[in-house]
């Protein structure tokens, strides 16, 4: 959620038709895949099954996940936060949401991977091609350009860390470059192309944006080469789209329904004291069609990202909790199969504070977790279960 920090003004288009879809999930294929009963996490030394893609939860319910506030870089994870937020908000999460910094190489968070498992809960790794985590964007990262990824100069570090995911046989969940659609990453597609569409690949397709997604598909197909199956795959952009140009739509960065499992979404709501107010499902009925066209596939979807400040005058943080369970619960075609709250409060450059955390007032708290109780937010996670 590196975005949030530096973001100055907010704009929410629509989610559209997206989730229209049924979103079923990635059907085993395979005769010798079954589906995991036994969900619960082992022990990373005590793991003696082969584990392969998230499946979606059963029947209506939802998967319920967090990042747990692991300090300014997002890597400082710690059981200790994550046995803390459950508590404060009443309830297990399935996965606990990380980032993997890269500012000091490609390298596999054995470390923070086997702290998350032995929690009982669900590694959900952000892979951050980024050098440092400095909040002012304007072009794209010095090392980890989209071509260089394209051009096979990380292969050797990226094979590295697939091979270490793979011995550990732990699942795991990955997004890589999340909300590329926005200027605040320096994997946008702004700068690398943008629009353009005579310096890169198909000449009608917008350079920015086909780099990223040749360059994900770079790094998924090194997996699939390595024969890593433990590994479930989530494409995400965020709900809008700075620049508000047809050539920054999502579905431009899509790597494609062979190469994604999931399809995830950041959606906000207001941050800073700069921001008109609006609720979940105003944001979701503003939206357009260009989150919509990313896919026609039946891939579950997971709102990977939201939360909202408290503190405003001109709406509660509890009223907004109260909408965005309602929409996420009662509105069908929108299909969530998961949810992951980003619980975390910082101070801004003008001394203002975003509060997105759970207990940022009790009145914020008492709703949240009676929200939470609801019994189709489920707290364990159902995995193919592969022939070793």
């Amino acid at each position: 959620m590196a975005y949030q920090k530096t973001l100055i003004s907010i704009f929410i288009f629509m989610l559209g038709s997206l989730f229209s879809f049924s979103g079923c999930g990635k059907s085993a294929k395979n005769e010798n895949i079954v589906k995991k009963t036994d969900d619960t996490p082992k022990p990373a030394d005590m793991i003696t099954k082969a584990y392969g893609k998230l499946l979606p939860p059963p029947d209506d319910k939802i998967y319920f996940g967090a990042y747990a506030d692991f300090g300014p870089a997002e890597d400082n994870v710690s059981e200790i936060n994550i046995k803390r937020f459950e508590k404060t908000a009443g309830k297990k999460i399935a996965w606990a949401y990380f980032s993997n910094q890269w500012d000091e190489g490609i390298v596999y968070p054995k470390e923070k991977v086997h702290e998350v498992y032995n929690a009982g809960k669900i590694p959900f790794i952000r892979m951050i091609p980024q050098m440092g985590t400095g909040e002012d964007v304007h072009d794209q990262d010095p090392v980890y350009k989209m071509q260089s990824f394209i051009d096979g100069d990380f292969d050797e570090d990226l094979r590295q860390w697939a091979r270490d995911a793979k011995a550990d046989k732990i699942p795991l969940l990955i997004d890589f470059g999340v909300e590329m659609t926005g200027f605040w990453m320096p994997w946008s597609g702004l700068y690398c192309g943008a629009g353009k569409t005579d310096g890169y690949g198909d000449p009608t397709y917008p350079d920015g944006p086909e780099r990223f997604r040749d360059a994900y598909r770079h790094i998924i197909n090194i997996f699939r080469e390595e024969e890593v199956h433990n590994v479930t795959w989530f494409f995400h952009p965020d709900i809008q789209r700075l620049p508000d140009e047809e050539w920054n739509s999502a579905k431009y960065y899509y790597p494609g329904d062979d190469y994604i499992d999931w399809i995830g979404l950041s959606v906000y709501g207001v941050q800073f004291k700069n921001e008109d107010w609006i609720l979940f499902s105003e944001s979701v009925a503003q939206s357009a069609n260009n989150i919509s066209q990313i896919t026609s596939a039946n891939k579950p979807v997971a709102i990977l990202e939201f939360g909202v400040t408290d503190g405003r005058s001109d709406g509660t943080k509890s009223d907004w909790f109260i909408d965005a369970f309602d929409t996420i619960l009662n509105t069908p075609k929108l299909n969530i199969k998961a949810i992951s709250y980003w619980n975390e409060n910082w101070e801004n450059k003008d001394g203002s504070y975003t509060l997105l955390k759970i207990d940022s007032s009790p009145h914020s708290l008492t709703t949240f977790k009676s929200l939470i109780q609801n019994d189709r937010f489920i707290s364990k996670c159902n995995f193919e279960e592969l022939a070793q």
